[in-house]
């Protein structure tokens, strides 16, 4: 099956550090960063789509599941019509979707996944205390009560953990979340660099 776009995934807990690590590898040549969370807010609060994100996102609970990739896919179309994006050339990292398997099997008509960097965090209370910071920085509401942090975690342990089980096993590289963003990064870097020597392999064989 030809599907239009190649991506990794950033799969872990809130406040897992997925966002940071996504924007830096954005800023890399050849690499182009979709994150839902910034896509989704994004959309006007008053629209009706918009009022059925924003009070999902306000309780901690998922988009749903053909809403929210109906709209990433939107949104990546506008991006390739754009010019920002180049599926041909640009490998895709994508943070925040597939949140539950069923949003797994709808992208798979579309989606070609190459990685998932499953970022691992021990320590509950230290993801907790990340997100509390993140509200206060980035005034995020669903970020800023305990209720709905331990909610979002809960939800997270529910649907978008049982995705890694929905992808092979090999396709999966673990990473420590809970070190400095510098050593998450380098061990990230250590399974993508791979990724794009062959991707600029192939390309150079198929001009």
């Amino acid at each position: 099956m030809l599907r239009a776009y190649q991506a990794l995934l950033l799969i872990g807990l809130p406040g897992s550090g997925k966002s940071t690590q996504g924007k830096i590898l954005g800023a890399l040549p050849g690499i182009h960063y979709w994150e839902a969370s910034e896509a989704f807010r994004a959309i006007d609060p008053d629209s009706d789509i918009g009022h059925v994100i924003h009070h999902q996102i306000s309780r901690g609970e998922l988009i749903p599941d053909e809403l929210a990739v109906s709209l990433c896919l939107d949104d990546l179309k506008a991006r390739v019509t754009a010019g920002v994006y180049r599926p041909a050339s640009d490998l895709l990292v994508l943070d925040g979707i597939p949140r539950s398997v069923p949003q797994a099997a709808l992208l798979d008509a579309h989606v070609a996944v190459v990685k998932i960097l499953h970022l691992v965090c021990g320590d509950v209370e230290q993801v907790v205390q990340r997100l509390r910071q993140r509200a206060a920085k980035q005034a995020r509401a669903d970020d800023a009560e305990p209720h709905i942090i331990r909610h979002r975690l809960a939800v997270y342990q529910r649907d978008t953990a049982r995705v890694l089980e929905y992808y092979p096993e090999e396709c999966i590289a673990t990473i420590d979340a809970l070190r400095s963003p510098a050593e998450v990064l380098d061990q990230i870097l250590h399974v993508l660099i791979p990724l794009l020597n062959r991707r600029r392999a192939r390309s150079a064989d198929n001009p």
